[in-house]
């Protein structure tokens, strides 16, 4: 069956803008993919338009199915209402989509063994000014069929598109073609769309810090170390940074690290300059040798920190915290504030 698929998808690339040879222009059997102005076939390939949600909550816009055996296609358009943004991959806006959608495909339950095989910016055709779209690719069971599926993001003409494309194992193998001439269908589909002036994206510091209203006079140097130490820590693992700009949630061993580091530097002031009560509290809880389960119960990242270090008494922990800080807040008078997309390696591939 090899290059089956391939074969019956060789009819995607239908061209919709001008001056490019097609075997038929289009016509009445065209899609407007609402609420954006951009037009596909109903008939794609070996694929058949199986229709369209409108969802009540406007901003969602509507998506588009399109299936066949073995293989199946969903394209959102939307706004989120969301007005000027910039076309193209890298927008926070764009980011924050992508992102979203990759967590519904890794936590929303209706998938198993779900794992994520790479993510890369993928040009929409071989054209060195095509199209870009971001694009995380997965394998996963699903009622214990197993398949490989992609996402794709992007913003075109002022909407966000995105797309997802299944196919079951039996016709896995074909997933480059595919994923070559659907992506080209759409570049096609934004190309013939008149040209529009696209808003730039704002100019924006890397990272700053963030202090935090209400500290203590006595505590503000103190938190001022913390973040320069989660500073560092950033630029030695940048893949913790937030990926589309915002709060850097450091991770338990950077988090220990930094409130340690601070922790030193009060213990380091004269007893009379020690005037925090959060450090007071937080340098008993270190004599009690209890700072790195404090670390991980309160300010661990819970995506991403989900396995307890073997030596940490969390139960003891819990038991002595109740007894001697019951009325104990967590604090954190600082955060970093990261202003930057990350982006993702661009595959060569269209």
């Amino acid at each position: 069956m090899k290059r089956r698929l391939a074969s019956c998808l060789a009819g995607l690339l239908l061209t919709l803008a001008g001056g490019v040879a097609l075997p038929a222009r289009l016509g009445d059997n065209t899609l407007k993919l609402l609420p954006s102005k951009f037009k596909l076939l109903q008939n794609i390939g070996p694929m058949r338009f199986t229709g369209q949600n409108r969802y009540s909550d406007r901003r969602l816009g509507r998506s588009f199915g399109y299936g066949a055996s073995g293989i199946s296609l969903t394209i959102y358009v939307y706004d989120y209402g969301l007005r000027g943004l910039t076309d193209g991959p890298d927008s926070a806006e764009v980011c924050e989509q992508f992102e979203r959608a990759k967590r519904e495909i890794e936590d929303g339950g209706n998938y198993q063994n779900v794992v994520l095989r790479r993510e890369v910016t993928r040009r929409m055709t071989d054209l060195a000014g095509a199209p870009l779209a971001r694009e995380a690719e997965y394998e996963f069971d699903r009622n214990g069929v197993h398949a490989v599926s992609v996402l794709w993001v992007t913003a075109a003409d002022g909407y966000f598109v995105k797309l997802r494309l299944s196919l079951r194992d039996e016709v896995a193998d074909e997933l480059a073609e595919a994923r070559a001439q659907i992506l080209s269908t759409m570049a096609e589909s934004f190309a013939a769309r008149p040209p529009r002036a696209s808003a730039a994206p704002p100019e924006r510091p890397g990272t700053s810090i963030v202090i935090e209203p209400g500290n203590d006079a006595a505590e503000t140097g103190l938190w001022f170390h913390y973040v320069n130490v989660l500073l560092g820590a950033a630029t030695e693992k940048p893949e913790r940074l937030p990926p589309c700009g915002g709060t850097l949630v450091p991770g338990y061993s950077a988090e220990l690290t930094a409130r340690r580091s601070a922790l030193h530097e009060f213990l380091a002031r004269d007893a009379a300059e020690r005037g925090s009560g959060y450090f007071s509290d937080l340098a008993q809880i270190d004599a009690a040798g209890f700072l790195e389960e404090y670390v991980w119960h309160f300010l661990r990242d819970t995506r991403l920190d989900t396995t307890p270090p073997a030596a940490l008494d969390l139960g003891g922990f819990e038991n002595w915290l109740a007894q001697n800080f019951p009325a104990h807040i967590v604090r954190t008078g600082a955060h970093v504030r990261v202003s930057t997309v990350r982006a993702l390696p661009l595959d060569p591939a269209p």
